[in-house]
């Protein structure tokens, strides 16, 4: 009897070790993907390791704790949460992941939806940390071995260490954008305004990424966008730079032609005291309003969201409409975070052509979200009429979708003569995240997709490394507004001969520019003086 208690006792030490180590392995290789043979290998030593420390003991078999928190629990629970972050979103920014929870996050039914994507992450999360009570209630987990666990799991937390870091190693490049920056307020004194401004209609296709377009790997999704990329011109090297990687950032880069750079304590700080976002950057809306234009935001996500709403009517937008608006005017059920890509389609259209009436010139921007992580919005209007496999993820079914959608409404647009003098933008907002076909995605250098056309613009293909923020700069060039050296903000043209800051200095240079900037981040933030004075009175 005692033989077989202490065969049970061995039994149970292997099965518990065996789930702790084998989960906290796989959820590490989530995050070094290239490293995942080698992981398995330290995996097995460490499994080795604990099997034969706990047949050594000797302890007996009859455990009156089945768990037992250990000194490691807390560094262990956020070293896992970084990586559940990671797996769920592609990345971990403490300023980026704050400001989206302070300024307006997900929508119940999104988180709802990456919960369940997720759940088997979380189960596995659950594993290690029961695990490693288990072990510790055991013996196994003595105590010099959970001091050394505590300090792996804070030495191998990016959350901790990448500001410590930053704090105790100054980045020298800390000033270095503040050099290249073009300031370009300037332009919202109308005092130079085109005798006949063009219209603007700028959407952004919700993670629509020209990798895409590999039609042996992704069939036809991107081919509803084809004939406007072929119109004019195309960006085949558009990389995402540092703080471009999130929908609202994505706007920022646009519109703005810089990342999204932030200090979260400061920027709540300004948020609170005025609420603006980014009043000390000149932007695309900025400029337009002083040229009289009338500007239209329209989305299927709340306004709310990550601040979209605040960023927009910030700078010169005067009608914002999201998901609810969307609904309330088109009818419909929506879509688990607002409105379905059809309805924002349809608003926009309506949009578009009361514009179309007022004879002012007008900027109309519009936010899909059909190619959100993690497995796409299938618009009802699209099911069964994708003309892919049933088979295919979700995702590409909603890819194709919106894109469908989009061409659709640019065709009616132009048969209604709503597109007469138009420039036309077409853009991902930023890169696929995590989603169901990431690992397909991985396959392939990944770029995102852009497309500007309309009269005067020349059908070509830039092939130099770019960024969102060179889409600002672009626009502006598209537009017939005259640039001091072709550049605003960070960016710079591609309609012109010269080079982008990332092709320049080298994405890895000017991404670590961008994590060290220090200077103009505040700037940004705080609004601009109020001229006082006789120069203003004279005004």
């Amino acid at each position: 009897m005692r033989g077989f208690i202490a065969n049970r006792y061995w039994m149970s030490g292997l099965l518990v070790s065996a789930a702790t180590v084998g989960s906290l392995t796989w959820l590490v290789s989530l995050i070094y993907l290239e490293e995942r043979e080698l992981l398995a290998a330290l995996g097995l030593g460490v499994l080795i390791a604990l099997l034969l420390l706990d047949s050594f003991r000797g302890r007996k078999a009859d455990q009156s704790r089945w768990f037992k928190l250990y000194l490691s629990l807390v560094p262990c629970f956020f070293f896992l949460v970084y990586v559940y972050l990671e797996r769920a979103f592609g990345y971990f920014d403490w300023g980026a992941m704050l400001m989206h929870a302070d300024a307006g996050m997900l929508t119940p039914g999104v988180v709802f939806e990456y919960l369940r994507n997720t759940g088997g992450t979380i189960l596995i999360i659950a594993v290690v940390l029961f695990g490693l009570g288990a072990l510790k209630a055991r013996g196994t987990l003595t105590r010099g071995l959970d001091v050394a666990l505590m300090a792996f799991f804070l030495a191998a937390n990016p959350m901790l260490t990448r500001p410590i870091s930053a704090a105790i190693h100054p980045n020298p490049l800390h000033d270095f954008l503040s050099t290249q920056f073009v300031d370009i307020t300037a332009l919202t004194k109308p005092d130079s305004v085109a005798a006949a401004p063009k219209n603007l209609v700028h959407i952004f296709i919700e993670s629509a990424e020209r990798t895409y377009m590999n039609k042996a790997e992704f069939g036809d999704v991107m081919d509803p966008l084809l004939e406007f990329d072929r119109r004019g011109l195309s960006a085949a090297n558009m990389v995402q730079l540092a703080y471009t990687n999130n929908s609202i950032a994505g706007m920022v880069a646009a519109n703005c032609g810089a990342p999204l750079l932030i200090t979260y304590f400061t920027t709540r700080q300004y948020l609170e005291e005025h609420p603006q976002f980014l009043p000390g950057l000149t932007c695309l809306g900025d400029v337009l309003k002083a040229r009289g234009y009338q500007q239209s935001f329209v989305s299927g996500w709340p306004l709310g969201f990550t601040g979209q709403g605040s960023f927009y009517a910030s700078h010169g937008y005067s009608s914002l409409f999201g998901g609810p608006e969307v609904v309330a005017a088109v009818g419909g059920p929506g879509s688990a975070f607002g409105a379905d890509d059809a309805q924002v389609l349809d608003m926009s259209l309506d949009v578009l052509r009361r514009a179309g009436q007022d004879g002012k010139p007008f900027a109309l921007t519009i936010a899909v979200s059909g190619g959100h992580a993690m497995d796409g919005y299938l618009t009802g209007k699209c099911i069964g009429k994708t003309g892919l496999s049933p088979q295919v993820p979700n995702i590409l079914h909603a890819v194709k979708c919106t894109n469908m959608l989009i061409a659709d409404f640019i065709h009616k647009a132009e048969a209604e003569g709503l597109m007469d003098d138009t420039v036309l933008v077409l853009q991902s907002d930023h890169l696929s995240a995590p989603s169901t076909v990431t690992d397909r995605l991985n396959r392939y250098e990944r770029r995102n997709y852009f497309s500007v056309s309309g009269d005067g613009i020349p059908a070509s293909t830039h092939t130099g490394l770019s960024g969102t923020i060179d889409i600002f700069p672009t626009i502006l060039d598209a537009l017939d507004v005259s640039l001091p050296n072709d550049q605003a903000g960070f960016g710079v043209s591609l309609l012109s001969d010269r080079p982008t800051l990332a092709s320049a200095f080298g994405e890895a240079r000017f991404d670590d520019a961008i994590y060290a900037e220090d200077v103009l981040v505040r700037s940004f933030w705080q609004p601009k003086a109020v001229p006082t004075g006789p120069a203003a009175d004279a005004r």
